[in-house]
């Protein structure tokens, strides 16, 4: 087959910026996109990129029907790739097999997924692959935890992030670095206070690097990154989600990223965060999401991460795919409602005016704008189903796909 043939994609995610920059990327490359989401409004769901937009059941509450859902879709729409985005990945892995025998899948096997995904399995992952990592420790109830308390007290002296093993956009992540004194780490570390750890859900306590946080997102087959992108987290969501993308050539991010992929012979979607701390500049892995992330937003259609996506076989890694230098996107409605409540000086305030007048924004398009408008009924229904569930925000955008570790 031509690799400038037309192909029929069935995207899954929707709901993620991630997904309708995806999206438009494809059609634009000339491919027919259709959607499989299971919430019922949804980034993608009126956008220009879609040919047709599927409801389909809640991946972690029908697990099964979910994947004869897209079973479905995929015959009857004739379906060559089935590209995940979001967390619904690993449900999709799940089913893999039966999948596989319709289309073409761009998922790494679940077993693989779930070492990546975990915090903890990802960071002895790393080290055994020789690369420097932050002192790390697991607990799976709380005498563990208070055993660790009082074993190892050097937790004082640098700060730590306490985090579950399985969570996302920096959900019931806790953070005591350096603005924290030592007798505030001791009363935390003392304390049980919003530590949940179980047995099938632990927790891991990792010590603080001070240090620039950095974000790649890269493309992989068989161990080789045939597109690459790095950016700088400058403006988060509190301590969750970046919000503002600028492409940075960070060579040293790069050759982590191939030399990780080449030894864990990934294949598909793969993103990292990372610390480069200030004293060294040594490059401290801090997680990995084997899936889709704002990294695709610094491509351009020119850029040909269509192409990566859909032929990584007919690229190699000396002709690696890279956003332009200095390409530059955003989430406008969070910069707004998180990145200017960050500044507290002129000087920064006027650097965001400047980022914000200046970047474009990754939902807003003069030619497909039905997408930023369905931003108002999906925040909605997710305020509705936080309110019901009891949760934050950013857990309620993910409550039906999010994945902790299930077989």
């Amino acid at each position: 087959m031509s690799t400038n043939s037309r192909m029929n994609i069935l995207l899954t995610g929707g709901r993620a910026p991630a997904a309708l920059e995806l999206a438009r990327l494809l059609a634009d490359a000339g491919h027919r996109v259709d959607l499989a989401e299971s919430v019922s409004h949804h980034l993608c769901r009126k956008s220009k990129a879609i040919s047709q937009s599927y409801l389909v059941p809640k991946p972690n509450q029908e697990p099964d029907a979910y994947i004869s859902a897209l079973s479905q879709i995929i015959q009857q729409r004739n379906i060559q790739v089935l590209l995940p985005t979001c967390e619904e990945i690993f449900w999709i892995a799940r089913g893999l097999p039966k999948l596989e025998s319709l289309c073409r899948v761009i998922s790494a096997p679940l077993e693989q997924l779930k070492r990546l995904h975990s915090k903890w399995e990802f960071i002895q992952r790393a080290e055994a692959f020789g690369f420097a990592v932050p002192p790390t420790r697991i607990f799976h109830n709380q005498m563990e935890w208070a055993d660790l308390c009082n074993k190892d007290p050097s937790w004082l002296e640098t700060g730590f992030v306490l985090k579950p093993v399985f969570s996302r956009f920096g959900a019931n992540v806790q953070l005591f670095g350096p603005e924290c004194s030592v007798a505030d780490r001791l009363r935390r570390l003392q304390s049980d206070h919003a530590i949940t750890a179980t047995p099938d859900q632990p927790w891991i306590i990792q010590q603080y690097i001070k240090g620039r946080p950095l974000c790649t997102y890269s493309v992989a087959t068989e161990g080789v990154v045939v597109a690459h992108s790095a950016y700088e987290a400058e403006y988060t969501a509190n301590l969750g989600a970046c919000i503002y993308y600028r492409q940075l050539q960070h060579k040293k991010a790069l050759n982590w990223v191939q030399s990780f992929v080449k030894k864990e012979r990934f294949s598909g979607q793969i993103a990292f965060d990372f610390m480069e701390a200030y004293d060294n500049g040594t490059l401290y892995p801090i997680e990995c999401n084997p899936r889709a992330t704002s990294g695709v937003h610094l491509f351009s259609p020119k850029d040909r991460l269509a192409h990566a996506l859909l032929h990584p076989e007919s690229l190699s890694q000396s002709a690696c795919i890279e956003p332009q230098l200095n390409s530059s996107a955003m989430l406008s409605v969070a910069m707004v409602a998180y990145g200017l409540n960050k500044e507290r000086t002129w000087s920064g305030l006027r650097h965001w005016w400047k980022q914000f007048t200046t970047t474009r924004d990754v939902i807003w398009q003069v030619r497909d704008p039905l997408p930023f408008l369905e931003q108002i009924p999906q925040m909605l229904d997710a305020w509705r189903l936080s309110r019901k569930q009891d949760l934050s925000l950013s857990a309620a955008m993910t409550y039906d796909i999010e994945w902790n570790g299930e077989q």
